[in-house]
C-alpha cells in the first residue's frame, strides 16, 4: 500500500504540472498496487481527460469504477457527470447529477443546477439552426426544471413569479 500511497501522490504532482500522459501511468501503477483505491481509479479518469487518444469509453469506466469503490463521494459522481455532459451521453449524465445531489442533500442544489445549465448548454451549441425549434424547447424545459429543483421551486410558483403582480 506504500508504494500505492507513492504513486499516487507522484500521479498527483504530475496531474498539477499538467503532465496527463505521466499522471495517468502514475495513477495506473497506484490501481495496480492497490486495486481498491477509488482514488487511484478517480486519477486515472482525471489525468486521461488531458490525453486525446484515450476514448471516452475508459474514461466513463474509470470513474465507474471509482464509484463503484466510493458510493458515497458526490464529486466522484459529479465529475462522472461533467464528463458525461462534454461527451453528450446525457443520460448518464443526468443520472450522475441526480446521484451526486442524492449522495449530498446539503449540497444537492449544486449539482441540480450545473446539470440544468451545463446540459442546456451542451445541447443547444450543438444543434445546427435547421434543428426543429421543439429540440431546443424540450432541452429547455429539461433544464429549468433542474434549476427549479435546485432553487427549491414549483413550477406554478415560478410563473406566479414570472408574471409579476
Amino acid at each position: 500500500m506504500e508504494d500505492a500511497t507513492k504513486e499516487m501522490q507522484a500521479g498527483e504532482r504530475k496531474l498539477a504540472e499538467m503532465d496527463f500522459e505521466g499522471a495517468l501511468s502514475k495513477f495506473k501503477k497506484a490501481a495496480k498496487l492497490d486495486p481498491a483505491s477509488a482514488d487511484a481509479y478517480f486519477g486515472i479518469a482525471e489525468a486521461a481527460l488531458g490525453v486525446p487518444k484515450v476514448p471516452a469509453e475508459e474514461v466513463i469506466a474509470a470513474y465507474k469504477r471509482a464509484i463503484e469503490l466510493a458510493p458515497d463521494n458526490p464529486f466522484h459522481h459529479a465529475r462522472l457527470g461533467a464528463f458525461c455532459v462534454e461527451a453528450g451521453q446525457w443520460e448518464l449524465a443526468e443520472q450522475s447529477y441526480n446521484k451526486a445531489a442524492e449522495v449530498d442533500p446539503e449540497n444537492g442544489y449544486l449539482y441540480l443546477s450545473e446539470f440544468g445549465i451545463e446540459y442546456y448548454l451542451s445541447i443547444t451549441e450543438k444543434l445546427d439552426p435547421a434543428t426543429p425549434p421543439k429540440v431546443r424547447e424540450d432541452a429547455g424545459r429539461k433544464a429549468l426544471k433542474y434549476v427549479l429543483r435546485a432553487m427549491r421551486m414549483s413550477e406554478p410558483d415560478a410563473l406566479r413569479l414570472l408574471k409579476g403582480p
